[in-house]
């Protein structure tokens, strides 16, 4: 068996949480193929600051995963972290080498 990626998946989560748990029971559960490292409602206050909350993703999610899914749908161009979120996976620093 080939090895599994931890997956970290950047949505708009008002809108989009239902496909995410989609994306992850087909993945996740049904083919056994990745590990789920993303975000989930509540895993972080989102009355914090910016800075803190791009920091904790960085460290605490993006930092061991191998692989980022983003889900797009009509508002996710509205989630301010999103784009934080797809430039920070592809960003090459000492915490979280570029991956390619």
């Amino acid at each position: 068996m080939t090895a599994r990626h931890k997956v970290f998946v950047s949505y708009h989560h008002a809108n989009d949480e239902s496909y995410k748990k989609i994306f992850n029971l087909k993945f996740g559960n049904a083919h056994d193929i990745l590990v789920r490292g993303s975000v989930e409602i509540g895993d972080i206050d989102p009355t914090s600051k910016t800075e803190y909350i791009r920091q904790k993703v960085r460290d605490e999610y993006l930092r061991d995963s191998s692989v980022t899914v983003v889900l797009v749908g009509i508002e996710t161009w509205q989630r301010k972290h999103v784009d934080w979120e797809i430039y920070s996976s592809l960003r090459d620093t000492k915490a979280i080498p570029a991956r390619g």
